[in-house]
């Protein structure tokens, strides 16, 4: 009997060294064949853990085309990526994103709205058209002084040379005090930029509420504007005195200004230049207040205003620009005395 419970003893030891044997293989083989988990880890993460992770980030962390081959280290993918840039960037309102995209990321928050304006948006443009872009900046929370605007026109030249656009840029910078304030009166170059303007980046959400106000005939012009848009024809003739080829630049804007005073006092929302001497007929000349002569002046000092703009006119005569300030002193006359004309007639 004691034999027996003996033997049936060391069996139960025997079995149990070879579970625990079996047990210590077991674990060896499963640290052998487990992933080694990085150093910074206390426990690895099982494969279909980190495979969705993975995923996730790059969904969550997406860019444009254009960014990932800022990033990206492999130089093949890079060299197909800037041929498909090319071919996104052909269209000019592509080019003008694009640019405004890398003004507002170098600038930041002190440009509030990039608009495209001109040719482009009115679809006008040609082969030779330079794309105009107009820049809003913050001028009420950033002081600019004569530091900070000698920087920032360094950094947008160097920002403007350093593309390959397949066509010229064109930036007018405008503060955005001043262009509260001549929207406030009405002046006819903003209200024109907001009806005719497209806008790239509003990060200032003040562009197309203001567009929509104006479409809905909820912004007019005032007598601020009219007489602000008159003063301003005078100063322009003066500076058209003082040059040669500039000259046409005064002569044009004076008569411009006069002309958008004058149907500003009439009613009208200011048109933009080119539709000025079809309202000055239609409006006045067809009504006998108007001599036909003024409204040809109108047309003809556009065209070649525009000629000069675009090179096809290099030089000008003396006697030529006399003859045009001329015209505009004349202009400026009858625009004026059709203003007076109107505000009496109001009374």
């Amino acid at each position: 009997m004691e034999k027996k419970e003996k033997d049936f003893k060391e069996e139960l030891i025997e079995e149990k060294d070879i579970l625990k044997k079996q047990e210590a293989r077991e674990k060896r083989e499963l640290l052998e064949f487990a992933p080694k988990p990085p150093k910074e880890m206390k426990k690895p993460e099982p494969k279909s853990f980190k495979a969705n992770k993975k995923i996730h980030h790059q969904h969550h962390h997406s860019r444009p085309l254009v960014n990932h081959v800022v990033f990206s280290a492999e130089k093949p993918k890079v060299k197909e990526v800037k041929e498909e840039e090319k071919l996104t960037l052909a269209n000019e309102r592509d080019i003008a994103m694009d640019f405004a995209m890398k003004a507002h990321q170098k600038f930041d928050r002190m440009i509030k709205a990039s608009i495209l304006f001109g040719s482009q948006v009115k679809d006008t443009s040609d082969s030779s058209s330079d794309i105009d872009i107009i820049f809003v900046i913050d001028d009420s929370s950033l002081s600019w002084d004569l530091e900070l605007i000698s920087w920032y026109r360094e950094e947008l030249g160097k920002l403007i040379a350093a593309q390959d656009y397949s066509r010229e840029l064109h930036i007018n910078t405008v503060k955005l005090t001043t262009w509260w304030q001549d929207l406030l009166n009405g002046d006819p170059v903003v209200l024109n930029i907001l009806r005719y303007g497209e806008t790239l980046i509003d990060s200032g959400g003040f562009f197309n509420p203001l567009k929509a106000l104006l479409l809905q005939g909820r912004i007019h012009s005032t007598p601020e504007a009219v007489y602000a848009a008159l003063q301003r024809a005078p100063d322009h003739l003066v500076r058209s005195k003082a040059s040669t080829l500039s000259a046409i630049d005064g002569v044009y804007w004076a008569i411009i200004d006069s002309a958008q005073a004058a149907l500003i006092t009439a009613g009208f929302l200011p048109p933009s230049p080119e539709h000025i001497p079809a309202m000055l007929k239609e409006t006045f000349a067809d009504k006998g207040i108007l001599k036909h002569d003024f409204v040809r002046a109108v047309r003809d000092i556009y065209t070649l205003h525009k000629s000069i703009l675009h090179g096809d006119v290099k030089a000008i005569k003396g006697s030529d620009i006399d003859m045009w300030q001329e015209t505009a002193e004349r202009f400026l006359l009858e625009m004026t005395r059709l203003i007076d004309l109107l505000v009496e007639n109001k009374k």
